[in-house]
C-alpha cells in the first residue's frame, strides 16, 4: 500500500489578509502569530508582500524587508515565504534588475522562497526574474490566478512553463471563489502533467466550498495548500487553516497541531474579524458565480451608500458588462487621464436662480443626521440635488440629480432609469449606457486641469466627479448659495480628500462662484456652519 505523500501547509493569513488592514498589524499580533505557527509545526508561513512601490502608506506585511524580518527571530524550523504580483515585476521593464534591487543574497535573509501571483499573459515574462532568484538562492513558486478563466491545455501550458523556470511549486488560485470541488480534479490533473512537480492551490470561500475543494485538490494530487487563520483574506477569505489542518492530520498527510493555534484564532483574529467583517456572504456567493472580482463586492459593502438590493443590481450589472478585472475608477468616480468632451443642448441658466442649492454627499454624516437633514429641507426648502441615483435622505426630497460618470452611472443604471425628478446627465452618456430617464437635462460635461468654466449647455470640470459636476450646475443656474452635507472627506493623505479638496479650491477661483458651505461636519478646507444655526 502506498504512503500518503506529506501535504505542505502554507500559511498565508499576514499577507492575504492585509487586504483588510493595509498590511498594518501590531507587533504583538505579528510576534504571536509566529510563535504559534512554529509551536504548531506549520510547514510555511507567507509573512506577507515584497511591494516595490511606496507610494502610500502600508503596514510592515506589504513590504516585509529584511530588517523587518530579522527582529522577529523566526526560527529555521519554518519556511518564510513572501509574495511578489507578477504585474509590478513585468511592467518594471528589466525583471532581473528589478529582482536584484529588491532581493539580497539568500544567506543574508530570513526569506526561503518566493511566490509570484501572475495573470496567464504574464508567467513566460517572469523567467528572468526566477532565474535571478534562483542565482540568489531562493526557492521560486508561482501562482496562475484566474485559474477557472484557463481551459485545460493552457493549465497544462503554465505547468511546463513552470518546469521550463525551474520552479519548485506550481500553484493554481481560483481568484474569483467560483470553482465547485467537482471541478478541482481536472484542473490539478492538467496541471501535474504539464509540471510534472509537486502542485498547489489558494483556494477562496466566496460560495463556502473552500474547504471541500482544498481536499477535492489534495485527492487529485495537490501536495502544496494555502490557508489562513480564520479564512482572513481577500474578499469572503480562504479555506481556514484551524479547519484544514485537523482533516489533513485525519487523512495522515500532516502532523500540524491545532492547540497552539486556539489563542490566535479565538483572541487575535476574532477581535480583527469583528472589525473588518470579512467571510462568505450572498454578494460573494453571486460574484463567483458571474466570475466578478470580489474586491468590486468588497468596495461596493463599505461604500455605505448602497443597500443590499442595489449591491446586487450593481454585480448583475457586471455580469453584463465584464467585471473579471478590478477598475476602481468604475467605484470611487474618479478618472484620470480620460478624455471627456460630451455636448449638451439643455441651457442649465438660471433653472435655479436666487435660490440656495443643498447638495447631499455620500458619507456618513448625510445618512447619521438624516432626519435633521430632511427636517432641514422642510423648513428652508432649498433645491436639492444628489449625487448619482442614490442619496441618503429620501428620494422625494431630492429635486434633481447629477450623473457624469460613466461606470458609476453604469452601475446605478437601473436606479437612475427609474428617478422620478429631473437627471442632469449628458444624452450622449446616457445613450451609451442604454439609460433613459423621465426627465433628462442634457448639459454636457468636459474636463480640463486648468480647473472650472462654465457654459448654458456644457460645464468643464477640473475632475470627473459627480460632486464637481454639481457645483457646476449650481452655478451655473444662478444659484445664491451652496450648501453641502455628507461631504465628511477623507484622512489627508488619501487621494480622494486631495481631489476633491482640488474641487472646492479650483470651484472658488470661478468668476462669481456662489459661496460654498457645508452644513455638516467636513474635513475639507471649505466654509462650515451648521445645519442647527439660523440662515
Amino acid at each position: 500500500m502506498t504512503t500518503p505523500s506529506h501535504v505542505t501547509l502554507v500559511d498565508c493569513t499576514l499577507r492575504d489578509g492585509g487586504y483588510y488592514n493595509d498590511w498594518d498589524y501590531s507587533n504583538e499580533l505579528i510576534t504571536h502569530y509566529v510563535d504559534s505557527m512554529v509551536r504548531a509545526g506549520v510547514d510555511v508561513i507567507e509573512m506577507g508582500f515584497r511591494q516595490l512601490k511606496a507610494d502610500k502608506y502600508l503596514g510592515p506585511t506589504a513590504w516585509t524587508t529584511d530588517a523587518f524580518l530579522q527582529q522577529l527571530n523566526i526560527p529555521s524550523s519554518i519556511t518564510v515565504a513572501v509574495m511578489m504580483n507578477a504585474k509590478d515585476v513585468v511592467q518594471s521593464g528589466d525583471s532581473a534588475r528589478t529582482i536584484s534591487a529588491a532581493f539580497v543574497e539568500k544567506k543574508k535573509s530570513r526569506v526561503d522562497m518566493i511566490r509570484f501571483a501572475a495573470i496567464h499573459s504574464e508567467v513566460d515574462a517572469l523567467a528572468p526574474a526566477v532565474a535571478t532568484l534562483h542565482t540568489l538562492g531562493y526557492r521560486v513558486a508561482i501562482n496562475l490566478m484566474q485559474v477557472s478563466d484557463r481551459s485545460p491545455e493552457e493549465i497544462r501550458a503554465f505547468g511546463k512553463q513552470c518546469k521550463t523556470m525551474g520552479v519548485e511549486v506550481a500553484y493554481i488560485a481560483d481568484s474569483f471563489g467560483g470553482l465547485r470541488p467537482h471541478e478541482l480534479a481536472p484542473i490539478m490533473h492538467a496541471l501535474a502533467e504539464g509540471f510534472e512537480g509537486p502542485v498547489g492551490c489558494h483556494l477562496h470561500d466566496n460560495m463556502t466550498y473552500a474547504l471541500s475543494s482544498t481536499l477535492a485538490a489534495v485527492d487529485a494530487g495537490a501536495t502544496w495548500v494555502d490557508a489562513t487563520i480564520l479564512g482572513m483574506g481577500r474578499g469572503p477569505g480562504n479555506v481556514r487553516t484551524e479547519y484544514l489542518a485537523p482533516e489533513l492530520k485525519r487523512l495522515g498527510r500532516s502532523n500540524i497541531d491545532v492547540m497552539p493555534l486556539v489563542n490566535l484564532v479565538s483572541r487575535d483574529f476574532t477581535n480583527l474579524q469583528r472589525k473588518h467583517e470579512w467571510g462568505s456572504n450572498l454578494y460573494y456567493f453571486l460574484s463567483a458565480n458571474y466570475g466578478i472580482h470580489p474586491t468590486y463586492v468588497m468596495e461596493l459593502t463599505k461604500d455605505g451608500r448602497y443597500a443590499p438590493a442595489q449591491i446586487v443590481g450593481a454585480l448583475e450589472h457586471l455580469n453584463e458588462h465584464g467585471g473579471a478585472q478590478f477598475d476602481r475608477n468604475r467605484l470611487v468616480g474618479i478618472t484620470a487621464g480620460r478624455v471627456v468632451n460630451y455636448v449638451g443642448t439643455f441651457d442649465a441658466s438660471s433653472w435655479c436662480a436666487g435660490k440656495d442649492v443643498l447638495i447631499i454627499g455620500p458619507g456618513d454624516e448625510a445618512r447619521t443626521k438624516k432626519v435633521e437633514l430632511e427636517q432641514f429641507i422642510a423648513q428652508h426648502k432649498p433645491v436639492v440635488i444628489g449625487l448619482g441615483a442614490f442619496s441618503a435622505i429620501n428620494q422625494s426630497l431630492i429635486d434633481a440629480v447629477a450623473v457624469c460618470h460613466p461606470e458609476r452611472a453604469a452601475l446605478e443604471a437601473t436606479a437612475i432609469s427609474q428617478l422620478q425628478c429631473p437627471v442632469f446627465a449628458p444624452s450622449a452618456l446616457l445613450n451609451e449606457l442604454d439609460i433613459t430617464t423621465k426627465q433628462p437635462r442634457d448639459v454636457g460635461v468636459a474636463i480640463s486641469d486648468a480647473g472650472f468654466s462654465l457654459a448654458p449647455t456644457q460645464a468643464t470640470l477640473p475632475r470627473l466627479l459627480s460632486a464637481a459636476y454639481a457645483l457646476a450646475l449650481a452655478a451655473q443656474g444662478g444659484a445664491k448659495r451652496i450648501l453641502v452635507a455628507g461631504f465628511d472627506g477623507f484622512s489627508q493623505d488619501d487621494h480622494r480628500f486631495q481631489e476633491m479638496d482640488d474641487v472646492f479650491a479650483k470651484f472658488a477661483q470661478l468668476n462669481n462662484a456662489p459661496q460654498v458651505v457645508s452644513i455638516t461636519r467636513t474635513r475639507f478646507n471649505i466654509e462650515r456652519s451648521s445645519m442647527f444655526a439660523p440662515l
